[in-house]
């Protein structure tokens, strides 16, 4: 039996005309959304050709993040009813433009294999899918999870869904009625349950119907723009222009333009309103979902601190829609204290599925709170006048400059003879708990008889002043680092801290310090793995603590494991890999008066849990904050970095 398109119905092609009705109140709604996002500066970027990108869209990112929406499926139920509904109406919309251009153009849909398994089978199926779909979401929001409610919950969502319910029941109506008059098609397994069910004679019911299910569909898309189902379009364009390298991408400042004579005004220090942001930043907030996975997995957030990085999206993205982009209260509105609280982590990034970078907006706001408004939480400013005085910043320390390696004969960078500079930085050098890291460290380099040097004078790489937004402070220590390397003939650099390794490598290249940078443990596993040292297994079991700055910012996984894997029984965390939990020190606030449940508590407690004899990691301020937090648990030291753990299995 051949299917009649538009049965029962007369003038059914006025349903297409609708349909250009529909399209063109969509593409109006669509152009507010371009016009608001234009207000922001026009992102300037040097052209860098990149595998998989064409212009300044990166493919694999739009098609696996963006159309795939591979971040969902971390909550795998979720994941699954949103992969239902998408894919499901993404088929139905294939469906009905086959069935225009067979009313248009003749085209043979409705013939053979094509029509039973396609235009009756899979059309079923994809309408199937999407209603259990949009149940799962319906249900949802009935019964939303905390996330999704804090700070607030967006409305609009349940009308679409109620919308786009109505539009595919009204279709199984329309086909079971159709199947009941014209006989069974044996493909269309969702009709023919319905034609059971309903008259073949009600063909009054049948027309009302159809014409309802259409100008449904055309309200729906028609009203696409102007709800929160417009992520459809934006986040796969976000995902598309979103740089897919790891960390918040904050780039370093250019201060050229203040030397200009001839300026009109000077140029903004941060941001303060929302036409300081690029249109990259406005279309963040544009297509934030505020389905709350970033405030879930802040660690500032889940300890009672006022920041919910949701919070600060869901306030950008009111003030945009609502055409506040000059509103210079954005700051207060958010709060200092909730701004500062943020320890860069990361966390928000990696779980956001439209691939918001969160952190780069709070560190926007931080650079004018700290170098156009002289505003800072108090300790935070003592650490930035000791970086200022000292070029470090650790205030009211007891160590010196070279007490670290007390008795220890360590060689100094010569030019033209030292392979690798040793750097030290900052937290190892001055405080005594992380001493142990560098000390443990020339023990293991002396071992495998590698060619290495320090600084005559200990120095911070800038990092801390970055993240606490004093970007003047950041570009001097930088730049004072860059050239004393440039003297030096400095080639390749032995880290021993995430943060000083993400600042060698990600903001000291545009500035001219273009080096080969190796973090300690990457090292370490290098030198194990060539037969350099072989440390003993003590068949210990060892959780492992993955740094942010090392792990989720700069995907170093392995490395630290298979270091651990040669020591004893590598045991994880719940929360591990990309996934890890912050110590709490990122941000500059290794350097706060914490509120609420103290970072480091909550982490070194989910550590001790596992039943692990020692804890490791591979950063000093990592190690500081555990060894802290896990006093109120246990007076046995447990906190270990992993070239601690190294140098004591050496012969």
């Amino acid at each position: 039996m051949t299917r009649i398109p538009y049965w029962n119905i007369s003038y059914g092609i006025l349903i297409d005309l609708f349909a250009l009705v529909a399209v063109i109140v969509f593409a109006r709604g669509a152009y507010g959304h371009w016009l608001r996002i234009r207000q922001g500066k026009v992102r300037v970027r040097k052209a860098v050709n990149l595998p998989g990108k064409i212009g300044p869209v990166f493919v694999y990112a739009l098609v696996t993040k963006g159309i795939l929406g591979a971040k969902l499926y971390k909550k795998i139920f979720t994941g699954v009813a949103h992969g239902f509904l998408f894919w499901g109406m993404l088929v139905l919309g294939v469906g009905t433009t086959l069935v225009v251009l067979n009313v248009l153009f003749g085209l043979p849909v409705f013939q053979g294999g094509f029509n039973r398994w396609f235009m009756s089978f899979f059309l079923d199926l994809a309408g199937f899918a999407a209603l259990i779909g949009l149940l799962f979401f319906l249900i949802r929001r009935w019964l939303p999870p905390e996330r999704l409610v804090t700070p607030k919950a967006r409305i609009g969502f349940s009308v679409q869904i109620g919308l786009l319910m109505a539009v595919i029941v009204t279709g199984f109506l329309v086909e079971g009625i159709r199947i009941a008059a014209t006989g069974p098609d044996p493909y269309a397994f969702v009709g023919n349950a319905m034609a059971a069910w309903l008259p073949g004679s009600a063909l009054a019911a049948h027309r009302i119907l159809w014409w309802g299910h259409g100008l449904l569909c055309m309200l729906f898309i028609a009203y696409i723009p102007y709800s929160p189902m417009m992520h459809i379009l934006l986040v796969p364009t976000n995902t598309a222009l979103a740089d897919p390298m790891p960390g918040s991408k904050m780039g370093v400042m250019d201060f050229s333009s203040f030397d200009d004579e001839e300026a009109e005004e000077m140029p903004t220090l941060g941001c303060t309103r929302l036409v300081d942001f690029t249109r990259k930043r406005l279309l963040d907030y544009a297509s934030c979902l505020w389905c709350g996975r970033c405030h879930e997995v802040c660690p500032a957030a889940s300890t009672e601190k006022p920041l919910s990085p949701k919070g600060v999206m869901v306030t950008l993205a009111e003030r945009l829609t609502n055409g506040q982009v000059e509103d210079e209260n954005l700051i207060d509105d958010i709060t200092e204290e909730a701004l500062f609280a943020c320890t860069t982590c990361t966390a928000c990034m990696e779980a956001c599925p439209a691939c918001i970078n969160q952190p780069k907006t709070i560190l926007k706001f931080r650079q004018n709170l700290v170098m156009e408004q002289s505003r800072i939480p108090e300790l935070m400013g003592k650490a930035m006048t000791s970086l200022e005085q000292r070029a470090h910043p650790f205030f009211g320390t007891g160590s010196g400059p070279k007490e670290w390696c007390k008795d220890l004969d360590v060689p100094v960078f010569a030019k033209g003879e030292t392979e690798y500079l040793l750097w030290i930085g900052c937290s190892v050098t001055y405080e005594e708990r992380a001493q142990k890291i560098a000390r443990a460290m020339v023990r293991i380099l002396d071992q495998a008889g590698v060619s290495y040097g320090i600084l005559e004078e200990s120095r911070c790489t800038g990092d801390p002043a970055k993240q606490m937004g004093n970007e003047f402070m950041f570009s001097e220590l930088a730049q004072t680092n860059i050239e004393e390397f440039d003297d030096l003939g400095v080639e390749k650099i032995i880290t021993l801290c995430p943060h000083c390794y993400n600042s060698f490598t990600r903001h000291y290249p545009p500035m001219g310090g273009n080096y080969t940078v190796i973090p300690h443990a990457v090292f370490i596993d290098q030198l194990i793995a060539g037969g350099k040292i072989v440390p003993r297994s003590g068949g210990q079991s060892i959780v492992y603590h993955d740094p942010c700055y090392l792990g989720r910012r700069n995907r170093i996984f392995d490395a630290p494991r298979n270091v651990i894997g040669r020591l004893g029984r590598l045991v994880e965390m719940p929360r591990h890999g990309a996934e890890s939990f912050c110590c709490g020190g990122g941000g500059g606030n290794y350097w706060a008066e914490e509120v609420g449940t103290r970072i480091n508590q909550v982490r070194s407690k989910e550590a001790l849990d596992t039943g692990a004899e020692r804890i490791a990691t591979a950063c000093p301020f990592c190690l500081l904050m555990i060894t802290d937090g896990s006093k109120k648990f246990t007076e046995e030291q447990k906190a270990f970095d992993i070239a601690e753990l190294v140098a004591e299995g050496l012969e």
